[in-house]
């Protein structure tokens, strides 16, 4: 009489948590996380891309550049972008170290605070150094009272902008991590 219970109570059950298994698998929540996370590894592997490529450009630019800067300034200008790609492998490397099928919500979250103070550090500390040498080198002799000083202005000015967006952007991408059970 038990095992005839046991046998009714299964096939009145089974038909719910048929639809059960099936709501969660249409949810589209799930398949982003992973989305999320590969989309933002794209980003950063792109920046350091671009950084490198920066760096081969700024290190041959005696070679190519018909205005050839002072050697003093290719030096300063190599190593901050060598120290911007190196933390940018370190990002991700961070980013990549998250498993958001094993993790828990908790553990997720604490990465992502994690990886945002380092972000927000690394992006100040850079801009903070940048700041200044490229105050101090426009004014050098060189560059002082030419258009080229006001078009570097301009442009350090614009490449600042730039990145604030770009620098928001990731926030928000790394944000979408931890927020998706809100969705």
């Amino acid at each position: 009489m038990e095992l005839e219970d046991l046998k009714s109570t299964w096939q009145s059950v089974k038909p719910r948590l048929d639809e059960m298994t099936g709501s969660i698998e249409a949810d589209p929540a799930i398949y982003r996380r992973p989305d999320i996370k590969t989309r933002l590894l794209r980003r950063v592997a792109g920046s350091e891309l671009f950084s490198a490529i920066c760096l081969v450009l700024m290190a041959t630019s005696r070679l190519w550049s018909p205005t050839a800067f002072p050697v003093v300034w290719l030096i300063v200008f190599c190593s901050i972008i060598l120290t911007g790609i190196i933390c940018g492998i370190y990002l991700y490397l961070l980013i990549k170290r998250i498993d958001l099928s094993l993790d828990t919500n908790n553990e997720i979250f604490s990465s992502v605070v994690k990886i945002k103070r380092y972000y927000r550090n690394v992006e100040l500390a850079i801009c903070i150094v940048t700041m200044p040498v490229l105050i101090w080198l426009s004014l050098t002799p060189p560059f002082i009272y030419t258009p080229s000083m006001y078009i570097a202005w301009i442009l350090v000015i614009v490449t600042y902008i730039l990145e604030y967006f770009w620098y928001k952007s990731n926030i928000r991408q790394l944000n979408r991590l931890t927020d998706l059970d809100k969705e």
